[in-house]
């Protein structure tokens, strides 16, 4: 098997044993045992990433997915269960994020001929 496979494979492994993915796992768990409770966090989390692409895309803020945004966060705010998994997802997306952008910035100058 090539070098680079190998420490992909290394890499997956890795992201299994990390600690914070670990916990990511678990609070997926115990917000799963909450279907509603899995719900409002699931369309917290899909309209926060639509209001950041459209704002990203140079879209101004939709008051009314702005507002739908805020109701959804009044209702986990108060769920533990909830606040347990941002607070991992969180923990991990940066986590993640920053792993990303190694391999990205590694492969930077093969791919720049995009730059042009």
């Amino acid at each position: 098997m090539e070098d680079v496979f190998v420490k992909a494979d290394a890499l997956a492994k890795a992201v299994g044993e990390c600690e914070d993915y670990k916990k990511l796992l678990a609070a997926g768990d115990k917000l799963a045992a909450e279907e509603s409770t899995r719900k409002n966090v699931r369309d917290y989390l899909i309209l926060q990433a639509k209001l950041a692409y459209a704002q990203s895309m140079g879209d101004k803020p939709v008051k009314k997915k702005i507002e739908e945004l805020n109701r959804l966060a009044d209702i986990i705010k108060n769920k533990p269960t909830a606040m347990e998994y941002l607070q991992a997802y969180n923990t991990w997306q940066s986590k993640a994020g920053e792993i990303y952008q190694i391999i990205q910035n590694s492969m930077a100058e093969g791919m720049s001929i995009l730059d042009q």
